[in-house]
């Protein structure tokens, strides 16, 4: 086995351009293709407007036994509203020399399923190869209304998938008040757990439900209320992590501020020492200040701040935590990082990733078998959007290097708020000691093929 590591190891890092290391950008890999989904495929009636082709909001796994295998997934067909046509994956099994889509998974009418519409798609693998997708499946336009949350299993490495798994199924009936929001599935092996923030759409109120899985995903327990913070209280954007033995949740929390109709927001982490069945009380990593982000005309982008932060464990039981926030720029957003080497019962102050005065958005995480931190994220200033990533051996001192763009933001689909998309958050992941990324990025003068998918190793 380590000798196919190392073997592994060494195909991925061939592809990392020798350039990457002399302040010279490598190459980001379009990867997504044309929408396999006709229009209309969904048989309804369309409410708002479908951006055929255009992919958004992508994840990405690697599986820790061969950093040459990779999965991603992402959501084509994107709608104003509220998701997509359906989920697109892609594997490779070469460090992204070349991937494989398989048929899509039948989490979507257009694809075979039972529901209209699929978002919010995150990808983990198993270290036996087996993969793991979630997706929230819809037959409504708006956050209110029937849907559920979907768990795909693929046995051969993303080339094909199974039939989907309900871990929950509300949103009528005596659950008309209730929107599962934001899954997150990890795995560690024969177990895996789907996490999500389940709100009372009433008052409010947000607890993080988990469900768990012992047996490698084919049988699961009944979803189970882990943490509940009160009326009007909750948590968004879980994401999961194993450290030191121990399972760790990390999420955005929110409480109303009395008096006001405004929230206070900070990051928090909970931890598990028996596969999910008891969790500690809340450690906050940080405060939740941010701004958000405008194009130069004005216009919002819809970048998921305070909803999405970012978890990675690293090779010497360390955890980085990563967030869109203010609090050292002032009048715009950066990414900020905090750091905790005791599963999450405490944490470092908070410290700014890079040093650039431009305004960051949407980072991600990943730790690589060396101990090195890296920080992917979008920064927009005056010659467009484009994307970077940081380095760092120490967490303080930072390289930076742009991966890609620049690009026009305003090509991007608008949503419902009139705010540009490309997704509330992005996949990274450590390879070996390398880092790879997928990130939607726009096309200009193609208003039915806005946006692709693209893939980076560095």
């Amino acid at each position: 086995m380590k000798k196919y590591l190392v073997t592994a190891v060494a195909g991925l890092l061939a592809l990392a351009p020798a350039i990457a290391h002399a302040d010279t950008p490598p190459t980001a890999v379009k990867i997504s293709t044309p929408s396999p989904f006709p229009a209309g495929c969904d048989h309804k009636d369309p409410v708002g407007t479908n951006y055929p082709n255009a992919e958004v909001q992508p994840d990405i796994a690697v599986d820790p036994r061969n950093p040459s295998h990779m999965v991603s997934a992402f959501q084509t067909d994107r709608w104003q509203g509220v998701g997509g046509h359906g989920l697109i994956t892609a594997a490779t099994f070469d460090g992204g020399r070349t991937w494989t889509y398989a048929t899509p998974p039948a989490v979507s009418t257009c694809s075979g399923g039972a529901f209209d519409r699929a978002t919010d798609t995150q990808v983990s693998i198993a270290p036996n190869g087996m993969v793991f997708l979630t997706s929230l499946s819809m037959n409504t336009t708006t956050p209110h209304g029937d849907h559920a949350l979907l768990v795909v299993k693929s046995g051969d490495g993303g080339r094909s998938w199974g039939t989907p798994t309900t871990i929950t199924r509300e949103g009528t009936g005596d659950t008309d008040n209730i929107w599962n929001d934001l899954p997150t599935v990890y795995t560690t092996g024969k177990d895996v757990y789907v996490a999500w923030d389940r709100i009372n759409l009433d008052d409010g109120t947000g607890p993080i439900y988990l469900a768990h899985s012992g047996d490698g995903g084919t049988t699961w327990g009944e979803p189970r209320k882990v943490v509940d913070f009160g009326v009007g209280k909750g948590a968004s954007g879980v994401r999961l992590a194993s450290v030191q033995g121990k399972l760790v949740a990390f999420f955005a929390y929110y409480e109303p501020i009395p008096g006001t109709a405004d929230y206070a927001t900070s990051w928090r982490s909970i931890t598990s020492a028996d596969l999910g069945e008891t969790w500690s009380a809340p450690a906050v990593a940080g405060q939740a200040k941010s701004v958000g982000t405008k194009e130069p005309g004005g216009k919002n982008v819809r970048d998921g701040h305070d909803v999405f932060g970012q978890l990675a464990a690293g090779p010497h039981g360390e955890l980085r935590a990563v967030w869109q926030g203010s609090q050292f720029a002032g009048d715009h957003d950066g990414a900020v990082m905090a750091t905790s080497t005791d599963a999450g019962a405490t944490w470092s102050a908070p410290v700014p990733v890079g040093s650039s005065p431009a305004k960051q958005f949407m980072p991600a995480v990943a730790v690589n078998s060396d101990g090195v931190v890296g920080v992917t994220y979008y920064q927009l200033d005056s010659t467009g959007t484009s994307y970077w990533q940081a380095t760092s051996a120490t967490g303080t001192s930072w390289h930076t290097t742009k991966l890609s763009g620049p690009f026009d933001i305003t090509a991007a689909p608008v949503v419902n708020d009139g705010s540009y998309y490309v997704g509330d958050y992005h996949g990274m992941a450590a390879a070996g000691t390398c880092f790879v990324s997928v990130f939607a990025k726009t096309n200009s003068g193609q208003p039915d093929n806005r946006t692709d998918v693209f893939f980076t190793v560095s």
